[in-house]
C-alpha cells in the first residue's frame, strides 16, 4: 500500500512538472527567418555583410544599407551573428521607451504573452528564443532572435 501511494504521488508530481515546463514554451511556430534570411544560412550566401569592428564582435556583421525600422519602431542597427559560419542570431538595437513599446506590442501580437524577468521579456521555443530588453537609465534596448538548433552543414533538419 505504501509503495502504491508513493508511486501515485511520484507520477502525479512528474505529470505536473512536465505540464509546467511545457507551459514555458510558445505554442505557435517560431520565426524561420529574419528579413527573408533563413536561420542557418551560410555566411557566404548573404550579400553586403560588413564586419562589426572592435573587440568582442567576432563573427558579427551588419549591412550598410539596412532598413532602420521594425514595424512602426525606429531602430538604430541590426547585427547578424554567425556560428560555424551560419546565421544563428540577429540583434536589433533601439532607443527610447516609445520604440520599446512599439516593438513589444508587435511581438505580443505575433507570439502572444511571453515571460518577463526584471528588464527582460521574452518568448521561448525548444530550439529558439526571442528576447526584448530595455535599460531605463540609458534609454536603450535590444531585441534578439536566437536559433538554438543544429547548424551542421550535413544536418537534415530545416532551421
Amino acid at each position: 500500500m505504501k509503495t502504491r501511494s508513493f508511486l501515485t504521488a511520484f507520477l502525479l508530481l512528474a505529470v505536473l512538472t512536465s505540464a509546467a515546463a511545457a507551459a514555458d514554451y510558445v505554442t505557435i511556430a517560431h520565426p524561420t527567418s529574419f528579413r527573408g534570411i533563413q536561420w542557418g544560412t551560410p555566411f557566404e550566401d548573404i550579400p553586403d555583410l560588413l564586419p562589426v569592428k572592435g573587440a568582442g564582435y567576432k563573427a558579427t556583421y551588419f549591412k550598410k544599407n539596412e532598413k532602420l525600422t521594425f514595424g512602426d519602431a525606429e531602430i538604430l542597427s541590426v547585427a547578424y551573428y554567425f556560428r560555424k559560419d551560419r546565421l544563428y542570431r540577429v540583434g536589433v538595437a533601439f532607443e527610447g521607451r516609445a520604440n520599446h513599446f512599439l516593438l513589444k506590442e508587435r511581438l505580443l501580437g505575433t507570439y502572444g504573452p511571453g515571460r518577463g524577468v526584471g528588464h527582460r521579456y521574452g518568448w521561448m521555443w525548444r530550439d529558439f528564443s526571442v528576447e526584448l530588453t530595455y535599460d531605463d537609465d540609458n534609454k536603450t534596448g535590444a531585441l534578439y532572435y536566437t536559433f538554438e538548433g543544429k547548424l551542421d552543414q550535413d544536418s537534415s533538419e530545416t532551421p
